[in-house]
């Protein structure tokens, strides 16, 4: 089933729920008036119908054994029965009728109960010869109860009348609604129909520039900006690849040529026996280059997954365990000044930014004086007393393989500060590069 038909259907069937409460309350509440409109008639009339007087109870008994019409015995001069009603009395051993109409109403152990102070008024529905009948039952005098019944056939006629108009028109409005329910559907789903084609067709022919027009703001508007906003991050994804690729590619073919010739030449005993050993040293070197260049293609493949769980630690402890280490590797002067910082991280990775740029001010200043390491409010600022960035380096510093003219006699692959700010970037910061007084260059980061 569609969703345009899933939600014609909950619509119709929330409507037909709805209708279904408001007929059956409807309903309920016009037959309860209707009965309440009948227990006040009859109570009206059984107050009209007294007793004027009664003979000896005896008496009764004897001229009208049984059942029979009394109106000139129980009923006062004057006293009409009025004839939309039923009226009789209940006397100990006698049942006497005093209405016109030949309607004979049952009379019970509890209409006895009434007759002797035994039970209160008493209401209840009643059928006579087939017809229904709502009697009351009241005490008129003592050991005397009189029952008033009106006919229900008129009520329930209207009643029932009702039943059929109001399932009638719930059945209409049910219709209607899923009707409505189906257009409205139909209208609200067309944005995500065009989001399955966009999604279908960039599926079929891997295009990411298509995108969906966005001309509403509601829940289908955000959610088609955001399919849109996707599609830009995966081309920007797959550019920044292919990019990668094209990058890594140019720059692992100098080592390999390299590696290739010597080794030919090596192997043609092209080289003379004085110059084997410089020829074998330069392919050393370009393999350890080619290697350093294979781990951090890795490491920066690897940034901003998250096999790595984020951890609440303290930065400053991560930067000294990394000058500590650069210290003894390099014997190099480094003064830090850092202010304990408790961020959610990822460890490794961060260890790896700021080894990064530990790495890198002392490839550039570490002969000419101290590197200087500063951690404050989050922001890391790593100083060193070299060269300095050319102006025109300082924005192009941490993208990918990318060298300085004056960076090209030193060893390296132009990733380690790429590598940076991709960790900084997974972490929700920003890097930066710049110019202090007093000459050489400040690299850091800001979370």
């Amino acid at each position: 089933m569609t969703l345009r038909a899933r939600i014609a259907l909950l619509v119709g069937l929330a409507v037909a729920i709805a209708v279904a409460v408001v007929s059956v309350a409807a309903y309920a509440l016009a037959r309860d008036g209707a009965r309440r409109e009948v227990d006040q008639f009859l109570a009206r009339r059984g107050a009209a119908v007294v007793f004027a007087q009664i003979l000896d109870l005896d008496e009764i008994n004897r001229r009208f054994p049984g059942r029979g019409p009394a109106r000139d015995i129980v009923l006062g001069s004057g006293r009409v029965i009025e004839e939309d009603v039923v009226v009789q009395f209940v006397l100990p051993d006698v049942v006497i009728t005093v209405s016109e109409a030949a309607v004979v109403l049952p009379v019970e152990a509890m209409d006895r109960e009434v007759a002797t102070a035994e039970r209160g008024d008493l209401l209840r529905d009643v059928t006579v010869d087939g017809n229904h009948y709502r009697m009351l039952t009241r005490r008129v005098a003592p050991r005397a109860a009189m029952q008033v019944a009106r006919d229900l056939s008129e009520t329930d006629a209207i009643l029932a009348r009702l039943r059929t108009e109001l399932m009638l028109l719930g059945l209409g409005g049910v219709v209607i609604a899923a009707g409505a329910g189906w257009w409205v559907a139909r209208r609200s789903m067309r944005p995500v129909g065009d989001l399955t084609l966009a999604a279908e067709r960039v599926a079929a022919t891997h295009d990411l520039t298509a995108s969906i027009p966005v001309d509403r703001d509601d829940e289908i508007g955000r959610l088609a900006a955001s399919f849109n906003a996707m599609l830009a991050a995966l081309e920007e994804a797959r550019a920044g690849q292919q990019r990668l690729v094209a990058d890594a590619s140019h720059e692992l073919r100098t080592p390999l040529t390299s590696l290739r010739t010597n080794i030919e030449l090596v192997a043609r005993g092209a080289i003379p026996e004085g110059e084997l050993s410089g020829v074998l040293d330069d392919a050393k070197t370009e393999l350890i280059e080619l290697t350093n260049i294979v781990d951090e293609l890795v490491d920066l493949a690897t940034v901003g997954r998250h096999d790595e769980p984020k951890q609440r630690s303290d930065l400053a402890e991560i930067v000294h365990r990394v000058v500590e280490r650069a210290q003894r590797r390099s014997g190099a002067t480094i003064t830090t000044s850092l202010e304990p910082t408790q961020i959610e991280m990822r460890v490794d990775g961060m260890t790896r930014a700021v080894s990064n740029l530990v790495d890198n001010a002392l490839k550039w200043g570490g002969e000419n004086g101290p590197v200087e390491i500063e951690l404050q409010g989050r922001r890391l600022t790593v100083r060193d007393h070299g060269p300095g960035i050319d102006p025109g380096d300082r924005p192009r510093v941490f993208d990918r393989f990318y060298r300085a003219s004056s960076a090209r006699t030193k060893p390296g692959s132009g990733l380690g500060l790429s590598i940076v700010a991709a960790v900084v970037e997974d972490h929700g910061g920003t890097v930066f590069a710049g110019a202090p007084e007093g000459g050489g260059a400040e690299v850091g980061f800001t979370l």
